[in-house]
């Protein structure tokens, strides 16, 4: 799909990967609807747009409103042609001191939130025999990330709503498409209580994610990873369990043992 005159409706587009999302549609000449939770910070991703775009305030853990969102959209800019859902939240730490508060939350915004708003633009495109969604997920959706066990869970089930969907859409001339960042350098850590702390992998910028979602739009990629190494991980989880497993809680070593010492006092 080209992105010229399309409209492109973006969840959690205040800031990182969806505000750099929101910049990289405009500058191919979308007209961008921008969705979040802060007023303030989607006037001013929109006041950098210099195309046109509207920004609609609405928590998508909120079903009514965020149908309500897409609807303000489709209003002020026309049909939603294209829908990345981006908005996201982490949780780090051991899953047994996760509250249940924390547990929900998640899987509400991660899960019921990129559904509410998949399934809002839906059949619109479906009826109009054209349309695309991009669904941003990560790394840790695809390989599990301990200490995110909430978060890679919540991920592992875009994974699992996007390859259905792919299949079921395709016969309507809509395209899915998942896009797998690995560390982005935004202040994702700090929202979720834990910044990045390791040396590798290196974090990529969200103008690097928002690229790849842009290729994917435009070649109706099925699935990328942010950077492309991350695929080697991937295939190394299917292909050779224990040895994934075994490299994983090498990597977590130091956070293991912390998490074993603070329990045995």
């Amino acid at each position: 799909m080209e992105l010229a005159g399309a409209v492109v409706a973006v969840t959690g587009a205040s800031r990182g990967i969806g505000a750099a999302v929101a910049k990289a549609a405009a500058a191919k000449g979308a007209r961008v609807g921008l969705i979040a939770r802060s007023s303030a910070d989607l006037d001013g991703v929109l006041g950098t747009l210099g195309t046109d775009g509207v920004a609609v305030t609405a928590d998508v853990a909120d079903r009514q409103a965020t149908i309500d969102a897409i609807a303000q959209v489709e209003t002020a800019l026309g049909p939603v042609d294209v829908l990345v859902a981006n908005a996201g939240i982490g949780a780090y730490g051991p899953f047994v001191d996760l509250s249940y508060e924390e547990l929900e939350r998640v899987v509400q915004i991660n899960v019921l939130g990129t559904m509410y708003a998949i399934r809002a633009v839906l059949p619109g495109m479906v009826a109009r025999r054209r349309g695309h969604v991009v669904t941003i997920g990560s790394i840790a959706g695809r390989i599990g990330s301990p200490f995110e066990a909430a978060y890679s869970a919540t991920k592992f089930a875009g994974v699992g709503l996007t390859e259905a969907l792919a299949v079921e859409v395709e016969p309507y001339g809509v395209h899915v498409s998942l896009v797998n960042p690995g560390v982005v350098a935004t202040d994702f850590g700090e929202a979720r209580g834990h910044p990045y702390d390791r040396d590798r992998p290196k974090p990529i910028s969200a103008d690097e994610v928002a690229a790849s979602v842009v290729a994917a739009i435009q070649g109706d990629a099925a699935e990328s990873y942010v950077p492309r190494s991350f695929r080697a991980a991937v295939v190394t989880r299917h292909l050779v369990p224990p040895l994934f497993r075994w490299g994983t809680a090498r990597t977590f070593r130091d956070e293991l043992s912390a998490d074993r010492a603070k329990r045995h006092g």
